[in-house]
């Protein structure tokens, strides 16, 4: 009996010694393969945080894996192993097993908790925030019509007003001609001038460069297939469209890639919003901004058809297309990556507008008055140029 009691403890130790130190040495292994090269292709540049903090984010994760797994072999191992050879590994085992158990119920609990509210897609945001957004079923959001309201921004008051199409005008009275020449900007917040006074936007100021009627259809927080349905959906009121201005921001992409809210595959086929299985996850994920390869060549190839199909639209309706990139210099290398994975490989012309760093708003990275006087300046040389 004695023999065979010490053949099971020196099993039993034998087994928690490789199962322990396979699992700090799976941990220093995964924290080693997670460098810079791994991190520029499952972490894009985003737009709330800066590259630097983010890549500091990443490599703090790796050091505490790294240290996890070390404490995993020189202080957790030899503790149990003591702990088998003195007879108290089925002790150790029971309270691993109810340890594991009650982390695994915490996990479903929460996940049950969080399937029990209302989830809101990455980029919503509703409430009383200005500009005011309204859930729209097929392009997830728009901006509330016909309405005038303020918000603090960068330590000012700005107004924000909306037109009876949802346009930001300067009064929602001020007329709106279709029959006019008009240049459209079908863009996101870089282009609707937030945290801008409506004199201050590209869209006055572009207006004021070229004496030619500006309607500004952007909407906040939009990717570029929510930027391609809305033109589609806008343009037909325009009876003489001379020029859209469709924006890319690399520092944006990320948001192409959102699938928690109505939008468009590679094919350009619409899809309802994806609210993800694992809400806990979801969460994780939006914290540290991890995306995988697929999602991501998924996301290259949708904007890239996203971005051809507005410029069809718009050469069938006899106008020209300007896909504006505005960049803050110098330019992040993973911004650069993006453009060009996006862009160039595809061939896509466009305006490359370059700002400096100091041209934005203090807040974030909007432009401000002075950023969007270079874009607005860029835009109307390049409108001229091209006749």
């Amino acid at each position: 009996m004695s023999g065979g009691g010490t053949s099971r403890s020196e099993a039993a130790a034998r087994a928690a010694n490789l199962s322990l130190a396979f699992a700090g040495f799976v941990l220093i292994a995964l924290a080693a393969a997670a460098g810079k090269g791994w991190t520029d292709r499952h972490f894009l540049p985003a737009f709330a945080m800066s590259r630097d903090f983010q890549i500091g984010l990443v490599d703090g994760l790796r050091v505490f894996m790294a240290l996890s797994g070390l404490v995993v072999l020189l202080v957790v191992r030899p503790r149990i192993l003591r702990a088998v050879a003195v007879g108290r590994g089925r002790r150790l085992a029971v309270s691993a097993l109810s340890a594991g158990l009650a982390i695994a119920a915490a996990f479903v609990v929460t996940e049950g908790v969080l399937h029990t509210r209302t989830w809101r897609a990455t980029q919503e945001r509703w409430g009383t925030k200005e500009p005011l957004r309204q859930a729209d079923s097929h392009l997830g959001w728009t901006f509330v019509p016909s309405h005038r309201g303020q918000a603090e921004i960068d330590g000012r008051a700005i107004d924000y007003a909306t037109n009876r199409f949802g346009y930001r005008v300067r009064l929602p009275a001020d007329p709106l001609d279709l029959d006019r020449p008009t240049i459209l900007l079908a863009g996101e917040s870089f282009l609707l001038g937030y945290g801008l006074q409506w004199h201050e936007t590209i869209q006055a100021r572009l207006e004021r460069a070229t004496g030619t009627q500006v309607a500004n259809l952007s909407v906040n927080a939009y990717a570029s297939d929510q930027m391609y349905l809305r033109l589609r959906a806008e343009l037909p009121r325009f009876r003489r469209p001379v020029a859209v201005v469709i924006p890319f921001v690399p520092m944006l992409f990320d948001r192409n890639l959102d699938r928690d809210r109505p939008h468009l595959d590679s094919h350009l086929i619409w899809r309802p919003a994806e609210p993800p299985s694992l809400r806990l996850v979801e969460l994780a994920r939006r914290l540290v901004r991890y995306r995988g390869t697929r999602s991501v060549d998924e996301g290259v190839a949708m904007t890239r058809a996203a971005l051809r199909a507005s410029i069809a639209l718009v050469q069938a309706r006899g106008g020209r297309a300007l896909v504006l990139v505005p960049e803050y210099w110098p330019e992040e290398p993973a911004e650069r990556t993006v453009r060009r994975r996006v862009l160039d490989e595809a061939h896509i012309p466009y305006l490359l507008v370059r700002l400096d760093r100091g041209w934005r708003l203090r807040v974030d990275r909007h432009p401000n008055p002075r950023g969007a006087e270079a874009i607005a300046l860029a835009l109307a040389a390049a409108l001229r140029e091209g006749g």
